[in-house]
């Protein structure tokens, strides 16, 4: 049976750092238990724009993601023309501004490599029904297939597993 594929949107390794909601912080960690402990059902991802993200951020910050991300399977992806080609025609096509436009490479980026679902914290701009619905119309007359926009909690039901 072939794995879930998930894109680990930065939003949702730097929930892990300092000065995050708790809760949310509970729910990642729970996220990343569970795919841990079921790594024959889900393959995890990350991209260029991730990494980038990442690095932009504080000297603190860039340390725990850093750690955080020594402690859990993923797969790296390669910086490529086809995702940053999508994330343009995202643009062109209204699903968001140029503004936006990295929230945009992160999708695209999880398109092109086959993901069923991109994980995100960002749920003004990314994890919402109106961005799901145009970037799923694009993928459709772009001959790609349907990507899923949610967050952490969706995989634990909001459920916290004390172990």
């Amino acid at each position: 049976m072939r794995k879930t594929r998930i894109y680990l949107e930065s939003s949702s390794i730097m929930m892990m750092g300092p000065d995050q909601d708790p809760i949310r912080q509970a729910i990642t960690k729970e996220f990343f238990r569970m795919t841990a402990e079921k790594s024959e059902e889900y393959e995890l991802f990350i991209s260029p724009v991730a990494i980038e993200e990442l690095e932009a951020g504080s000297e603190e910050q860039k340390f725990v993601s850093e750690l955080f991300l020594a402690t859990f399977d993923y797969t790296e992806l390669a910086s490529n023309d086809e995702s940053e080609n999508l994330a343009k025609i995202y643009v062109a096509e209204g699903v968001m501004s140029q503004v936006h436009f990295n929230d945009l490479r992160h999708v695209a980026y999880a398109v092109v490599s086959r993901c069923d679902y991109v994980v995100t914290w960002n749920m003004r701009h990314l994890a919402n029904e109106r961005t799901f619905r145009r970037i799923n119309t694009v993928n459709h007359f772009e001959n790609y297939g349907k990507i899923y926009l949610t967050t952490p909690e969706f995989f634990t039901g909001g459920t916290i597993d004390e172990k």
